[in-house]
């Protein structure tokens, strides 16, 4: 087995239980839907932390040609990502002491900034493993600073505003359909 090959098991089994946990949640919503209040950017989130996790699984796919050699500090450093992702999705739904829960509106209201902190880790380390791994230069790190910043002000502005978590998971989930659309590495 070569050492990406060692890597790229741990780092799918992480991304396949986030993954899991999402479609579990959702079997959960589906199964209840009469009793679940379902919120308009809880849903988007959902969708964006969803897509997030199958795009780290493809681009994780890069490593194997970028990557020269393995070393304990790369590998832990690459696994920051996935690991976010997963507690990301894990907190997502109401879960243990909260688990009763079925408000998902309320929810994602009561948690946003918790999980809008978690998220800005994602932008900031992919910023810094495209340049320290990936060689990408700073100036094609837009979208990755364009999230730090808009989760940033979110945060700093502590914006509560229904229509303005809508808009911006509205803005959010099209933006990451026209990745998908343009990003030759894709296809």
């Amino acid at each position: 087995m070569e050492p990406f090959e060692y890597v790229v098991v741990l780092t799918s089994l992480i991304l396949g239980l986030g993954i899991a946990q999402i479609l579990t949640a959702l079997a959960d919503i589906l199964s209840n839907a009469r009793q679940v209040k379902l919120g308009v950017a809880h849903s988007l989130f959902i969708f964006v932390i969803f897509f997030n996790h199958i795009q780290e699984w493809w681009y994780s796919y890069q490593y194997a040609s970028t990557v020269q050699v393995w070393t304990l500090p790369i590998v832990l450093f690459l696994m920051i990502y996935p690991v976010c992702l997963f507690l990301l999705a894990r907190m997502l739904f109401p879960t243990g002491i909260r688990g009763h829960e079925t408000d998902l509106r309320a929810y994602y209201y009561d948690q946003w900034p918790w999980l809008f902190t978690l998220y800005l880790t994602i932008p900031i380390v992919s910023f810094f493993q495209n340049i320290y791994i990936s060689k990408l230069p700073v100036m094609e790190q837009a979208p990755q600073i364009a999230l730090v910043l808009s989760y940033g002000a979110f945060l700093i502005f502590n914006i509560r505003k229904r229509v303005a978590h809508i808009v911006f998971m509205g803005l959010q989930t099209v933006g990451s359909i026209i990745f998908i659309i343009v990003d030759d590495s894709v296809l």
